[in-house]
């Protein structure tokens, strides 16, 4: 019996090629789409579960209220907080601290390489589940140069993996030193949070007020809990001891704003990657957030539905081709139940054909997806056990949702009826419109949700973000030395293609905050830097008030604040008052135009630049002629050799760096631009279905009218007239909820488009003229047949 059904699916896949063409390459695609965001769902999900300690890890984290009300908090702590709270708090039996992403140089031979270094405790492989190739995890990063290698970084600087005992040249912190192997660790696997290649021992970078600052935030502690720990009741006390160590002058802050805290608490280490209250910095791999995998997990469902739904409408739209069939089976005893086995059967063939397809798409797809969701995934994932389940389990449930209602209502077939010729499907079929309905309401929710993104994404890059852009280098700086910044800057002046040069603290996207005081007024979250005399000329930030700096050593004592910091203040005249912070007070000279120093997703805040000669400058920017850009950069890269011979050029275009910020946006709207292009080209083939369902039963309507005198065009219009009215309904239904959601997601931006309803309505004519091509195109051709085909049985 099986095999009749098999041999009777084949046989109606090569008799009808385009009909079995359309419908499996819907169905492929539509699978192909949700096995690669299953990918994606279950490599979210996994990560960090391989931790043997998982359940008892926790990370110190800290929340924070200002005087505003606002919210915030953070994953970066200090140093003094493990060793305090490991010693105090006897539920904690293990604390371990890590701080990465700083860049090392590494001697090989001649050749000098850059490499990004992780400080990690002693405890951290007792505590962490990395395997050691080689090597004693107990005595590991015990001595001040040891150094612990990864199996590709082993292989990259000696050619093996049998490398403890052997040396290595490390330039930390400005001058080469010999590090030894102590041991080399497995790769650490792609789904880990903490990832590394290249371990060093904390105790290097462990300065003494690092030690003992407990406001200071450079590195991630995390803690193993004994078995039956209660984590609120070790939270509660690590803030009792936390308060013992609070500097004065934030206790006397507090007293003033009783509504303003700041706490510790601990975040279970298996649930940090998909928990993005916390920042993700020092050496940990990026957070990301549940909620993507929700939006993604139904952006699946949606296509997977439409998918089903352009199933069920071209089965049906064949089924009127096997009538006969059907009739004969009846009248040869065959029974409803029988019938209905055997077209789930061929549902089951035909899904597991276009499994074997969406899996060869999967495989030829999955370097691009991704690359596109900045992930690693590895083909090797769709071949693991759970992985295979979950699609054996997608095949079993697809076929029975695709099948059953086709074999429900072919199974029904009146034998007379089909065997005379005169079996028609009753009704209005409202399953059937409803269904195109629902497939194009998700398609014109999708498109508008692609049209928005990418609205908001080229507002937010053709924004100008006060200051110049175009033409503007920027490099790192490898240490605050001011001798040998000047030296570089005179080497920089010697070359025509540079026209100027400037230094701050910090780089682009990158922002220190602190509350400040001016004029005893309280100003939380004010975003501080170090610029020199000559930023505001080569970043054409304009003055609004007072005067800027002059280059002289006075100037240390003196600041500008930003046109928000001076609203904030209250102040008719900010000029001449003074600017407390952190023991240390500053002279306001000048009030500086807003400007953007990160991603414009949040919004101006109050800023206060000066010159305090306590701090260093780490970044530079560079004016160049963009006529001779090429020239530019290597006169730059050749003068910063020249002083800095033994450290890593670090650079990039101001434009390009500035457009970072918006990595993750772009990459979210190219991933809705694909669902969308993907649902609105599957909702095209399930009005083709439908209408073809629709044409199968009016064509002996159609020759009479054809012999009547009507024409092609008449005919087509009348055809398509019912189904671009289901396309416009769903517009109707798509349109306010798409207008809802796009403003609801454009909320979280500080600096926004608003969705349209001239937006909206070029979707939806846009959207009802494919339809009508659609379904013209196959009205046209049945209108275009010969009549006497369809009448030479009457």
């Amino acid at each position: 019996m099986l095999q009749n059904y098999i041999r009777v699916a084949w046989r109606n896949l090569t008799r009808n090629r385009i009909w079995a063409f359309t419908n499996v390459t819907g169905l492929s695609i539509g699978l192909a789409a949700v096995m690669l965001i299953m990918l994606y769902v279950s490599d979210e999900i996994s990560f960090d579960r391989f931790q043997a300690n998982g359940p008892h890890l926790y990370r110190l984290v800290h929340d924070s209220r200002d005087e505003t009300g606002k919210e915030g908090g953070g994953g970066t702590t200090g140093g003094p907080m493990a060793t305090a709270f490991l010693q105090s708090i006897p539920e904690i039996s293990a604390a371990c601290r890590i701080k990465g992403t700083d860049m090392q140089l590494v001697r090989k031979g001649s050749e000098i390489l850059p490499e990004y270094a992780t400080y990690a405790d002693t405890s951290f492989f007792s505590m962490f589940s990395f395997p050691l190739v080689s090597g004693n995890p107990h005595l590991a990063l015990n001595r001040e140069n040891d150094v612990v290698l990864s199996e590709d970084y082993a292989r990259k600087y000696f050619n093996s993996t049998d490398v403890v005992g052997r040396t290595l040249e490390i330039n930390d912190h400005g001058k080469f030193e010999t590090f030894t192997v102590s041991a080399v660790a497995a790769n650490t696997p792609l789904n880990s949070s903490i990832r590394f290649n290249m371990l060093l021992p904390m105790k290097r970078i462990m300065h003494p007020q690092w030690t003992q600052g407990w406001m200071t935030f450079f590195l991630n502690t995390f803690f193993l809990l004994k078995p039956g720990a209660d984590p609120a009741a070790v939270a509660k006390k690590m803030n009792g001891i936390f308060a013992e160590h609070i500097p004065g002058q934030f206790q006397e802050y507090a007293k003033k704003h009783p509504n303003v805290y700041f706490r510790y608490n601990i975040q279970p280490f298996e649930k940090m990657h998909l928990d993005n209250r916390y920042n993700a910095t020092m050496g940990l791999n990026k957070w990301s957030n549940a909620r993507y995998s929700y939006i993604l997990g139904g952006i699946a469902f949606f296509i997977l539905l439409i998918a089903c739904i352009n199933f069920v409408n071209l089965t049906l739209a064949r089924s009127l081709r096997r009538g006969k069939e059907i009739g004969i089976r009846k009248v040869a005893g065959g029974t409803r139940r029988q019938l209905i086995a055997q077209f789930l059967g061929e549902s089951l063939f035909l899904n597991g054909l276009s499994f074997l397809i969406a899996l060869t798409l999967v495989r030829l797809c999955l370097p691009l997806f991704s690359q596109l969701a900045a992930k690693e995934l590895s083909v090797s994932y769709l071949f693991t056990g759970s992985t295979l389940t979950l699609f054996i389990i997608l095949l079993l449930i697809n076929s029975f949702l695709s099948g059953f209602y086709p074999a429900l209502v072919l199974s029904g077939f009146n034998p007379v009826k089909t065997l005379y010729g005169k079996f028609r499907l009753t009704g209005k079929n409202r399953l059937g419109k409803g269904l195109i309905v629902l497939q194009f309401t998700i398609a014109i929710f999708l498109i508008v949700a692609t049209l928005v993104m990418q609205q908001q994404f080229r507002f937010m890059l053709g924004k100008d973000p006060g200051f110049r852009v175009a033409g503007i280098l920027n490099l790192s700086l490898p240490d605050g030395d001011e001798t040998k910044i000047h030296a570089f800057q005179a080497e920089l002046a010697k070359y025509p293609a540079i026209r100027q040069s400037a230094v701050q603290s910090i780089g682009f996207n990158n922002y220190n905050s602190a509350d400040m005081e001016i004029d005893r007024r309280d100003i939380p979250g004010v975003s501080f830097y170090k610029m020199d005399a000559q930023s505001l000329s080569l970043l054409q930030i304009p003055l609004v008030a007072g005067r800027g700096f002059s280059g002289t050593p006075a100037d240390s004592a003196n600041c500008l604040i930003n046109e928000s910091m001076a609203l904030a203040s209250g102040l008719k005249d900010p000029i001449g008052r003074r600017v407390k912070w952190d023991n240390q007070e500053f002279t306001v000279i000048g009030i500086v135009r807003d400007f953007h120093m990160e991603s414009m997703h949040g919004k101006i805040g109050p800023c206060m630049i000066n010159q305090n000669p306590h701090w260093t400058y780490g970044n530079m920017t560079v004016l160049i002629d963009n006529t001779r850009k090429a020239e530019a950069v290597e006169a730059v890269r050749a003068g910063f050799k020249s002083i800095y011979p033994l450290s890593y050029f670090d650079s990039g275009f101001l434009q390009d760096i500035l457009a970072e910020g918006y990595d993750g946006d772009k990459r979210w709207m190219t991933i809705v631009t694909i669902a969308a292009a993907l649902a609105i080209a599957l909702s095209c083939l399930g009005l083709f279905g439908l209408a073809t369902l629709s044409i199968e039963q009016r064509l002996k309507e159609i020759g009479i009218r054809r012999v009547l005198g009507a024409d092609i065009l008449s005919i087509t219009r009348l055809l398509s007239k019912d189904f671009v009215r289901l396309v416009l309904l769903a517009f109707v239904i798509a349109a306010p909820m798409a207008w809802y959601f796009g403003n609801k997601w454009l909320e979280d931006f500080a600096y926004r488009i608003h969705v349209s309803i001239f937006l909206l309505l070029i979707v939806g004519a846009a959207t009802t003229l494919v339809s009508f091509l659609t379904v013209g195109l196959r009205a046209a051709a049945a209108a275009k047949a010969n009549p006497s085909g369809s009448l030479r049985s009457e």
